[in-house]
């Protein structure tokens, strides 16, 4: 039986960097089988110890890049880093690249590790989830819970 875990990374008091929190949310209401939805307000080492266990790990973020609000963005980082041309939303203690590449150094990795980003656009303390991004973060969590469902490895 294959364990997946889905942790939805974000501050629900920025803005579009709640899209993390707010996917999860949203597959956390499905009753996915052996699917464990969980949040994380921020970027640590925590998240080494959480996925530890999973077959499959599939984290979701807010990601800057210069790419249209609410566009998805998939990384399979089982093998690969994460592209230097991304990142993700500042509040975090550790950039969450660097707490993936420890895990990796440490042979903590998942067997399946998969970063969904949501691209934001504002992450203006106070302001409310654009648009754009509540689609994107719609989009996303309905192709994990797509690729779930079809037991598919990459969500697409």
């Amino acid at each position: 039986m294959t364990q997946t875990l889905v942790i939805g990374i974000g501050n629900a008091w920025r803005g579009d960097d709640a899209a993390g929190l707010l996917a999860a949310r949203a597959l956390r209401t499905q009753e996915l089988p052996d699917v464990s939805v969980v949040d994380a307000t921020g970027v640590d080492t925590h998240l080494i110890d959480l996925w530890q266990g999973a077959d499959r790990a599939i984290l979701i973020d807010a990601v800057v890049s210069g790419a249209t609000p609410g566009t998805v963005h998939r990384f399979d980082l089982s093998h690969d880093r994460l592209p230097a041309t991304h990142s993700f939303c500042s509040t975090h203690a550790l950039d969450l690249a660097a707490v993936v590449e420890l895990a990796r150094v440490l042979d903590r990795l998942p067997p399946e590790l998969w970063i969904l980003g949501v691209e934001a656009g504002d992450c203006t303390c106070g302001h409310p989830v654009s648009a754009a991004v509540l689609q994107g973060l719609n989009d996303c969590a309905a192709q994990i819970q797509g690729s779930l469902v079809r037991r598919s490895s990459p969500p697409a």
